[in-house]
């Protein structure tokens, strides 16, 4: 990972042209759509770094690498002790296009690759035996949209909305066509730090 962050930050130390990075962390809510379980209950933790450069104006590009934790939680209810919950953790590449307006609200659209690196799997009885694991693609997409406030040109507050372009397990149920696939769906709340800005 600090051979890729290096290869990030290498165009900053080898052009004239004005680049910022900076890094940021937060909180990631999470659920599947294709299983039976809803709600944004799987709670988790992303960090990662960025690197961007203005286009023209208030309009900038901007690619990432970040660590991102998702799943499902379905916790005990009052009559019954059942309990699933699953964690993917993923190293993803998101690239990015940018709208700054009035040097404080910024909106984001973009696409990010992404690396399964393990994912884990609970019920009642503690961690499931990973043979029983569904089989998940290693190498997915995922699409993204968000809207950042920065209260300063360094520190910046934002949500960011993210979901599975493609399916992260392949559909068990081919006969039945109103059957998608289970797709990740995922908000994001982060706090970032920007340098050379």
């Amino acid at each position: 990972m600090l051979l890729v962050t290096g290869m990030l930050l290498w165009p900053l130390s080898s052009s004239g042209q004005q680049f910022n990075a900076g890094l940021f962390g937060g909180v990631t809510a999470s659920q599947v759509d294709g299983d039976t379980y809803g709600g944004f209950n799987k709670l988790g933790m992303t960090a990662g770094a960025f690197v961007n450069r203005y286009i023209e104006h208030d309009i900038f590009w901007q690619v990432e690498i970040k660590y991102a934790m998702r799943g499902v939680y379905e916790g005990p209810g009052l009559n019954n002790n059942f309990l699933y919950k699953s964690s993917y953790h993923y190293l993803e590449f998101p690239l990015s296009v940018h709208y700054l307006f009035n040097e404080k609200i910024q909106v984001e659209l973009g696409v990010s690759p992404e690396v399964l690196l393990f994912a884990r799997f609970w019920d009642q009885d503690g961690l499931m035996d990973p043979s029983s694991y569904p089989d998940n693609r290693r190498i997915g997409l995922s699409v993204f949209g968000g809207v950042y406030y920065w209260f300063a040109s360094s520190i910046g507050v934002g949500i960011r909305y993210t979901y599975s372009a493609i399916p992260f397990r392949k559909p068990q149920e081919w006969n039945n066509p109103q059957y998608r696939g289970y797709f990740h769906n995922v908000l994001c709340l982060t706090v970032a730090y920007q340098f050379n800005h």
